[in-house]
Order: C-alpha cells, then structure tokens, then sequence
C-alpha cells in the first residue's frame, strides 16, 4: 500500500516537472509599467506574457494626501484604448460602510489568465505605448465623486525565444 502511494507521488511529481519544462520552452515576455502625476503615482506594475497565459499585477499606487484625505469610497480601473473602446483589464473597489475615511494607496491587485491584452492580441512594446491607462474615481465624505486618469509607460524588461 506504502509502495502503491510512493509510485501514484512520483508519476504527479513527474508530470508535474514535465509540464513545468513546456511552460519554460514557449515565448516569455515580462514588461513593467509605471506612471505619476501631482495627485498619484503608480509602481513596480508588471505585465507576464508567456503565449498561453498572461499575468497582470497592478503594482503599488501612492497618493498625495493633499487630495485623498477626506475619501469614503473609491474604485481603481486598468485599461487599454483600442480605438475609442475602453477595454478593462483589472478593476477593484472599495467602500466604508463605517463612516469613516479610506486609505487609498497600496497595492492594485492582479490577475491571471487570458484578460483585455490577449483578446486584442497584442504582442510587442510599440503596441502597447500610449494605449496603457489607470484611472481612479474617489467619493470623498460629502458625496462629490472625482476621477484621475494616469497614462502609464512600459519598459520591456525580458524576452526569451524559448532557446
């Protein structure tokens, strides 16, 4: 019986690696993004395109306290323009159902799998410039709503062709 489990552990662990080892042949493609104005800034946001999944991690956002000090709810939106269509990759939220304030900075979240890049299938860094966007709407304590728009810049960081 002892025997039956060891052999079952080491054919999942050999498949496993196996799959792991087609992962590392196919096409991989790491860009970071980052973007700031005088209310927020955005950093260490990465994008991972591998050639059947992606990854997209929002990264770190910082706010000046300036303007988000009075904050009840807000609502964080990544997107890519594609022609006039705003096409949504990653979007979050937040309210206070306390009464008091919310901290608005911190981290943005991520997601996994095939999001907005994929569907419009694109490919390189020069598709990518200037169609990259954040865009945070606030609702401050005395209800009156403000949304901040922020162009983000890629830099790709890696490609490997599978050699």
């Amino acid at each position: 019986m002892v025997k039956l489990r060891v052999l079952v552990f080491m054919a999942i662990l050999i498949l496993a690696l196996a799959g792991c080892e087609k992962v590392e042949q196919e096409q991989l493609t790491v860009y970071s993004f980052s973007g700031e104005n005088e209310q927020l800034s955005i950093s260490n946001g990465i994008i991972i395109l591998n050639g059947t999944e992606e990854t997209f991690s929002g990264g770190d956002l910082k706010v000046s306290d300036d303007f988000f000090d009075n904050i009840a709810s807000y609502s964080t939106t990544f997107y890519i323009m594609a022609g006039d269509e705003k096409d949504v990759i990653l979007s979050n939220g937040m309210v206070d159902m306390t009464g008091d304030t919310v901290n608005v900075s911190g981290d943005l979240g991520q997601i996994s799998g095939d999001s907005a890049i994929r569907r419009i299938k694109i490919d390189g860094t020069s598709d990518l410039k200037n169609i990259l966007y954040f865009e945070l709407t606030t609702k401050d304590m005395d209800g009156n709503e403000n949304v901040y728009q922020l162009e983000l810049s890629l830099t790709e960081i890696t490609k490997s062709d599978g050699d």
